[in-house]
């Protein structure tokens, strides 16, 4: 199971690192159109303190996995990503409610991982 928060460099661009995500989050065409539990992606909500951040990222979203209907099952992957010029650096975390254990949610960030392997076999990341 992966551990919050996992860290990703790569020389993939922004654009492509995001398409990943999104593809990497998505559930099964059963889950999003029979059974309406797909994944929506979101802003993710930020505090006052933003501001004062020393290095905001430069891209973030939120992915909600979908539970089936109920709130309570549904778990997030939050994806923070700062350009470095030659690189890009990624930072993903799990965030779930009370009715979900994280396992959905752990199991899409291995997917990602894997596919951002596939397209860039330079990346390096660390958490899993």
């Amino acid at each position: 199971m992966a551990k919050s928060p996992v860290e990703i460099t790569t020389r993939l661009s922004m654009a492509e690192a995001a398409d990943a995500f999104r593809d990497a989050m998505r559930v099964s065409w059963w889950h999003e159109t029979v059974t309406g539990a797909g994944t929506t992606f979101e802003q993710p909500r930020g505090s006052a303190f933003d501001t004062l951040a020393e290095d905001p990222p430069d891209f973030a979203v939120l992915a909600l996995l979908g539970g089936r209907g109920a709130e309570i099952q549904k778990s997030a992957v939050h994806m923070y990503m700062w350009d470095r010029g030659g690189h890009r650096e990624i930072m993903l975390g799990v965030g779930r409610n009370i009715g979900s254990l994280g396992f959905k949610a752990n199991r899409k960030i291995r997917r990602y991982v894997d596919t951002l392997a596939d397209l860039d076999p330079s990346m390096e990341y660390s958490g899993i």
